[in-house]
């Protein structure tokens, strides 16, 4: 994989002179350039002699960078909502820190920012993990945001479910509906899995364990009360 320092940004606004780059060979002439190591993230391409190669054979490994669950104060861009939270890690060595969705903290970064002032650490994300399952409670409605990482396909975005399990970090959660008139099996979330759902409300615990069956018990207790009265009105034998 190639790096190189940028020499001379000839205009290019997207290009700081100094700064280091991961390029990506385009033609026999241009490269690729890009903050991260993947081709797919690169911001523009450009003539070789914007920059001068750096040998990274001899560099040390890759900086694992600290991630932390963030707040944004003042949006670096339109795409961003102030309040909103996400992932940002701490700042690399050329002074940019990565961006990443907070349901999503492993994938693809959706930024990379230098300003500092954009967001507020709340606290360091294997904290905000380990904090997730106590926030939950079996009785909890908890709504799907992000039903991808669930892979069940009748737990979508929007879908709301029932909390009937938690231990240990895991929790179990039941659809409310019944989907075609059938009754859902639950999905244990472990880790950041816990990320894609949010609470919403709470109910009670007896009716939270049977979720799918509530009507189902209420037309068999309407069943045994329909009897007892037959039964106090039968006729008394003189």
């Amino acid at each position: 994989m190639l790096q190189g320092k940028c020499v001379d940004t000839g205009g290019s606004t997207n290009l700081t002179k100094g700064e280091l780059y991961y390029l990506f060979p385009h033609g026999g002439h241009a490269y690729c350039a890009s903050r991260f190591p993947r081709p797919g993230s690169h911001f523009g391409t450009y003539q070789k002699n914007h920059f001068e190669l750096v040998d990274v054979s001899i560099d040390t490994p890759m900086q694992v960078l600290n991630k932390y669950l963030a707040r944004v104060v003042k949006p670096p861009s339109h795409f961003y909502r102030i309040d909103e939270e996400y992932i940002i890690t701490e700042p690399r060595a050329d002074g940019y820190y990565s961006v990443f969705f907070k349901h999503r903290p492993d994938g693809s970064p959706i930024g990379a920012y230098k300003r500092t002032e954009c967001f507020e650490r709340i606290v360091n994300h294997e904290e905000s993990v380990k904090d997730t399952a106590t926030i939950f409670e079996v009785g909890d409605i908890v709504e799907i945001i992000d039903a991808s990482l669930i892979r069940h396909k009748h737990y979508e975005n929007g879908e709301q479910a029932t909390v009937i399990e938690n231990f240990y970090g895991c929790i179990s959660i039941k659809r409310n509906e019944l989907v075609d008139r059938k009754d859902i099996s639950s999905v244990l979330l472990i880790g950041d899995e816990l990320q894609v759902i949010r609470k919403v409300g709470s109910r009670p615990v007896l009716e939270a364990v049977m979720v799918n069956d509530k009507q189902e018990k209420v037309n068999q207790t309407t069943k045994i009360e329909c009897e007892i009265s037959e039964i106090v009105k039968l006729p008394v034998k003189k």
